[in-house]
């Protein structure tokens, strides 16, 4: 007697699922890609000062001199000092390899120092690195330019990208000969994204070598943010 019973609810169990299984809608997924630009409006610097003495005083003495004239012209371009950062100071022994001895021996030390700083306004980037190596500094890093408005540029790009993902969906609905519906489903990046090192004319990796570059020749070009999203259309 109970057999039947079982059965029964077996089926019953069943036919929901199969009906879900019919009414399983069609779908179509595609990729979109998009980009903006924008100009840059701030520079992130860095600027470094080796000096090598057999005195470790007058080493740090060096150091310390080309940090106080470089402090003084940022000052004097109108740098906040919160935008400032010359904490990053180091000391070494200097060796050289003996060899009647065959020992290494202390010849000096060398004290260094790293200045970062941050640009906000790019029309004095060449005089700040221009000025930095008059002041002594050895290294110039190839400045990293950002923008303010880098969160509202990514949320174009992401909307270009939008935008590419239904004309692509359409191209293909209308190649198929079917009709598409709205959008079930729509995947993006993880927000938004660092800014790509863009291309500078006049800026380069500058020692205390280097021929002397023009302020007016720091041109920056703009930042280019890419975006890419994935969508999931239903097809009627």
């Amino acid at each position: 007697m109970r057999y039947p019973i079982l059965a029964t609810g077996i089926l019953a169990l069943l036919a929901p699922w199969s009906a879900m299984a019919a009414e399983t809608p069609r779908t179509i997924t595609v990729d979109g890609s998009g980009y903006a630009t924008v100009k840059p409006d701030t520079a992130r610097l860095g600027l470094s000062v080796e000096t090598r003495d057999s005195s470790l005083a007058r080493a740090q003495r060096d150091v310390a001199d080309v940090t106080a004239r470089v402090l003084a012209l940022l000052a004097e371009l109108g740098v906040e000092r919160r935008y400032i950062d010359s904490t990053a100071a180091t000391v070494q022994p200097h060796y050289r390899w003996n060899r009647e001895t065959e020992q290494q021996e202390l010849i000096g030390y060398i004290a260094a120092r790293r200045i970062n700083v941050e640009i906000r306004d790019l029309a004095l980037l060449g005089r700040a690195v221009e000025g930095a190596v008059a002041a002594g500094v050895n290294q110039v890093s190839p400045p990293a330019l950002d923008s303010t408005e880098r969160r509202k540029t990514y949320r174009a790009a992401l909307a270009a990208a939008a935008v590419d993902a239904r004309a692509n969906a359409e191209t293909l609905a209308a190649s198929l000969g079917v009709r598409l519906g709205p959008v079930i489903r729509i995947d993006a990046g993880s927000g938004d994204r660092p800014p790509p090192q863009p291309r500078m004319r006049g800026v380069q990796e500058i020692s205390v070598m280097s021929a002397v570059v023009a302020p007016e020749t720091y041109q920056a070009g703009d930042i280019r943010f890419d975006a890419a999203v994935s969508a999931v259309f239903a097809l009627e």
